[in-house]
């Protein structure tokens, strides 16, 4: 199954999350069940399929301050 690369936005804080999914709304049905859609969806892309990403990093969130 692909990875998305999803970036939200919130109270000037980036969120970025990494989910699997079958397409683009797949992937943010998933993060929306999983409570990792927290503000607005700025940004949204396929992962290379050849990229690998350790499982320990998808369906979680890392947050940058701007």
């Amino acid at each position: 199954m692909p990875l998305y690369w999803l970036v939200y936005r919130h109270n000037k804080q980036i969120s970025v999350v990494i989910e699997p999914g079958a397409s683009l709304i797949h992937a943010r049905m998933r993060s929306a069940i999983d409570g990792l859609d927290k503000g607005e969806l700025t940004e949204g892309h396929e992962l290379h399929p050849k990229w690998r990403v350790p499982n320990s990093a998808t369906g979680g969130e890392n947050s940058y301050f701007s």
